[in-house]
């Protein structure tokens, strides 16, 4: 029961990468290899807000992802926009977003430097004891800030104009266009949104490990992993993709040892690929016409 406690905070942070993940492929076609280091400037830009201007925890996550979301869009508009008109081919784009993971790690470097900081937690540090079983305050925080950053995305997708472009542009990009969508503004919208998620994730994992300039690159390619198990393109499978593999190394390094936790990750993940490569948590559906 304690490593499955254990597994759910990572877990959450992964469910929420993978969606990043899965919310630009679907929409446009994309694997955006930046998304790892939105996660890391969502965690400078809240170590920034609560330890040099004094912000508390709440609006220093509003404000990164909102800042994060931003740069999300300054991206989907200066690569995939031009890449797009040029038509050129998907591995292009995938070579310029692995360019921009690299200029942003590199940027995070200039500006905050190459040590580690520490981002003291909103709710204390102290753990809650009960019985055999404990776990902290900033693990319930990331678990049910994480879910409901999960419930907003949902809202989203569902019930606003902006969310039903969204959903439309991914079930068919050409009849989309025919029935009067912007698929360059669903675009920009996929790549902001995506943005502030990876960024949430951030703020959110920044006080359980340093805030560094490759933070990102190892989150991220987890999250990427996350996505790929429950079934990249899906929102439930992204979400119990990540959760899955967070108990499963917290499993791992529990029973077996921490040092091979990556190794049983990436097992799974061929496994995965090997078997069943939608993934293990979509299920064919038919449809009557």
């Amino acid at each position: 029961m304690q490593y499955f406690l254990n597994g759910l905070p990572i877990g959450a942070i992964y469910a929420v990468v993978a969606l990043s993940y899965s919310l630009i492929y679907t929409s446009s076609g994309v694997l955006n290899w930046s998304q790892g280091d939105m996660v890391m400037l969502g965690a400078y830009i809240g170590f920034t807000l609560t330890q040099v201007f004094h912000w508390s925890f709440t609006p220093a996550l509003l404000a990164s992802m909102v800042v994060v979301g931003l740069v999300g869009v300054i991206v989907q508009r200066l690569i995939l926009k031009p890449l797009r008109e040029r038509k050129a081919p998907p591995i292009n784009v995938v070579i310029a977003t692995l360019g921009v993971a690299i200029i942003t790690r590199n940027i995070a470097l200039a500006i905050w430097g190459p040590d580690a900081q520490v981002f003291p937690s909103p709710v204390g540090d102290k753990p809650l004891q009960l019985s055999m079983i404990s776990v902290t305050h900033q693990d319930i925080l990331v678990v049910c800030v994480g879910i409901l950053v999960m419930a907003i995305l949902q809202y989203f997708l569902k019930y606003t104009k902006e969310g039903k472009a969204l959903r439309a542009v991914a079930q068919d990009r050409r009849a989309a266009v025919l029935m009067g969508v912007d698929t360059q503004k669903s675009d920009a919208v996929a790549f902001a949104a995506s943005a502030a998620l990876g960024a949430s994730a951030g703020i959110l994992v920044a006080p359980i490990f340093f805030v560094t300039f490759n933070m990102g690159a190892g989150i991220g390619l987890k999250g990427f992993v996350a996505a790929v198990i429950g079934g990249l393109g899906s929102i439930p499978g992204s979400i119990a993709g990540g959760f899955f593999l967070g108990t499963l190394e917290s499993l791992a390094g529990g029973q077996i040892s921490s040092g091979y936790r990556d190794a049983i990750t990436f097992a799974l993940l061929i496994l995965v690929l090997w078997l069943k490569p939608s993934g293990l948590f979509i299920t064919k559906s038919r449809q009557k016409v």
